[in-house]
């Protein structure tokens, strides 16, 4: 013979249920969403830079470029000035005034570039990166491989112990087209970035941000978010964590798809979420 539940349990269950839907909002996403902004809004201009760089050191004109210092001795430096403005945007949206200078070592075969962004005029919006060093930039018929990799510590000592660990790897394939304009070029981002935090004392805290790409494209006539490709974003600590899954679809409308997510963003499962490559 089947026994109904006793009343009390099920409206016990029932009021479970309704409380945990009333209190079930999507999380901000904003710090799982953000150093996925960075990375990118980092290998971009990156790209760019280099670009216009290794172009007018090989005797190209250039709409916007100066070489200040061209190549000479074996193991001298170099410097071309990058002035923005109309004839030569920055590679995401909005107008930029201002000058973008590039320094480094040079042969048509290979150069080691670092950027300066620090000149640029943003008004009340400013680009992610400041400076970018030790870029190594390959020729490849019509592309350029440039790649990045670089290991910061910092630790502290003051009544308590901390350290810091951050760890970025990243490779961008420029697809020139054969010309020496940036505006037409197509750049494909693969890599990541990963960072740690710990403190010990009287609050003890650990933070873990990983970010992976792989082959996130940004297409000539957009750079508000890549075309193609994909991404996750991790984060995990002593006050939680989780993790999102993003596919890059082809409308060039500056977002992403959410199409993995673990706890606590379960919730964003199939929105799509706004990308910001400036601040």
């Amino acid at each position: 013979m089947r026994v109904a539940p006793p009343v009390s349990m099920s409206r016990g269950w029932s009021l479970l249920f309704i409380a945990v839907a009333i209190g079930c909002a999507p999380p901000d996403a904003k710090d799982v969403v953000h150093p996925l902004e960075s990375t990118l809004g980092t290998a971009v201009p990156a790209a760019f830079v280099s670009a216009v760089a290794m172009s007018v050191l090989g005797g190209r004109t250039s709409p916007c470029a100066t070489v200040v210092t061209p190549p000479g001795a074996a193991g001298q430096q170099v410097r071309v000035d990058i002035h923005l403005g109309p004839g030569c945007p920055m590679p995401f949206d909005g107008e930029r005034n201002g000058t973008l200078v590039v320094t480094g070592m040079w042969t048509p075969q290979l150069a080691t570039f670092a950027s300066d962004f620090t000149q640029v005029e943003q008004g009340d919006r400013e680009l992610l990166v400041l400076k970018i060093a030790v870029m190594t930039v390959v020729p490849r018929d019509t592309h350029l491989l440039i790649s990045y990799v670089q290991q910061d510590v910092e630790t502290r000592m003051d009544g308590s112990t901390s350290a810091g660990l951050q760890q970025t790897a990243w490779v961008v394939d420029v697809d020139t087209r054969g010309t020496p304009d940036p505006t037409d070029d197509i750049l494909t981002v693969s890599g990541g970035d990963q960072s740690l935090f710990a403190m010990t004392g009287a609050r003890s805290q650990a933070d873990v941000t990983q970010v992976a790409v792989g082959n996130a494209v940004f297409h000539a006539k957009c750079r508000r978010n890549p075309s193609e490709g994909i991404a996750a974003v991790q984060r995990a600590g002593t006050a939680g964590g989780g993790m999102l899954l993003f596919t890059f679809h082809s409308a060039c409308d500056g977002r992403a798809d959410v199409t993995g997510a673990l706890s606590p963003y379960g919730l964003m499962l199939g929105q799509s979420v706004p990308l910001d490559f400036l601040q």
